[in-house]
């Protein structure tokens, strides 16, 4: 697999060497920030606050180049503009588009993250059933059943990713990762050890087209590599889903299943586990809403995840918007007992 990845790279390499001089340029700056304002409590829990204040800012960079023969070439940067961020990069790219496809070398999300389709395609804000708990508890969760965007992924390691031209609706797209840990600072490889994954190949498969007012979004994911350190065990992993959108309204869900075999000697991903997800929208003039649903479970512990959020937002004018999440969960821990987590989550988003 990683000599067809390769070669295909040499011959869009060739093409961008003979390309003729650029014909038109262009250079555009977007920018967001969310303030979040954030409360609740887990059982399991041992900090001494149960609320929080966080911001999470981004400046976009995006630059292309179209040569003669119709073959574009850009780069793009997503700098992380909030005080104190250790990592100032979140996402750096450069890549070669055209009838071709488009071929892309930096730290940027894999195949199998961005063709991923799950409940969260209803139209979820912070705080919903991806990330309920936001920076004001330590340690909500007790166990190690995943939550809807922990299938493990090459995150924003460095990677070279080849994606096909949309044909009807369809196309495809592939990832390599030489190493998870490249290009991260320390902890690219999302809810894995510190000392990655190697040799890391990404997947997906996607559809998105329209049949009479019906929207219709598919995707279908798959990961495998292996772990750095001894016994460098292989992970694997396979999800996808399908979003139906319809006046207004969208209905997702999405599942992933993996398996680490008996993982690395720090990883937390350690056997099997699973989660499947739902999520219905709904969206008019400047108010939205959404509920969604997960349940899932890690075999090797037996701890279970049943969770659940809400969520409405309003905008206030172009490119200002604020929302309100609620969220209710409820762990199984395997080893004993039990585990509420309660959440809710406000705020201000702006973008330009």
């Amino acid at each position: 697999m990683k000599k067809v990845l390769m070669a295909s790279s040499a011959i869009v390499g060739a093409t961008v060497l003979a390309a003729s001089p650029a014909a038109a340029q262009e250079l555009t700056l977007n920018a967001f920030q969310v303030f979040v304002a954030s409360a609740g409590d887990s059982d399991e829990d041992s900090s001494d606050r149960g609320f929080a204040f966080s911001t999470n800012t981004e400046i976009h960079v995006k630059g292309e180049i179209m040569a003669d023969n119709g073959i574009t070439f850009g780069f793009r940067v997503e700098i992380e503009a909030d005080s104190g961020e250790d990592n100032n990069v979140d996402e750096n790219s450069i890549y070669a588009q055209g009838s071709f496809g488009k071929l892309e070398f930096g730290n940027n999300d894999g195949a199998e993250d961005t063709f991923m389709v799950n409940g969260s395609n209803s139209g979820v804000d912070y705080g919903g059933i991806g990330n309920p708990t936001s920076n004001f508890l330590e340690d909500a969760f007790g166990g190690s059943a995943p939550t809807s965007v922990d299938m493990a992924d090459s995150s924003d390691s460095t990677k070279i990713t080849y994606t096909t031209p949309n044909f009807n609706g369809f196309s495809a797209g592939i990832s390599y990762t030489p190493d998870t840990e490249d290009g991260s600072d320390g902890n690219g490889f999302n809810n894995a050890n510190p000392e990655g994954i190697h040799d890391h190949i990404g997947l997906g498969l996607g559809y998105d087209g329209e049949f009479n007012g019906v929207g219709v979004e598919l995707g279908l994911v798959a990961g495998f590599g292996t772990f750095d350190d001894e016994p460098e065990d292989d992970l694997f992993n396979i999800g996808g889903g399908a979003a139906i959108s319809y006046a207004g309204f969208t209905f997702a869900a999405g599942a992933f299943w993996q398996d680490a075999d008996g993982g690395g000697p720090t990883t937390e991903i350690v056997g099997e586990s699973w989660a499947v997800d739902a999520g219905i929208g709904y969206a008019t003039g400047p108010w939205s809403f959404s509920v969604n649903g997960i349940i899932s479970e890690d075999d090797n512990t037996s701890d279970e995840l049943l969770a659940g959020s809400a969520n409405v937002g309003y905008q206030v004018a172009p490119g200002v918007r604020v929302f309100l999440t609620g969220y209710v969960g409820e762990e199984d821990l395997g080893a004993g007992g039990s585990n509420d987590i309660v959440a809710v989550t406000s705020g201000l988003a702006v973008s330009f």
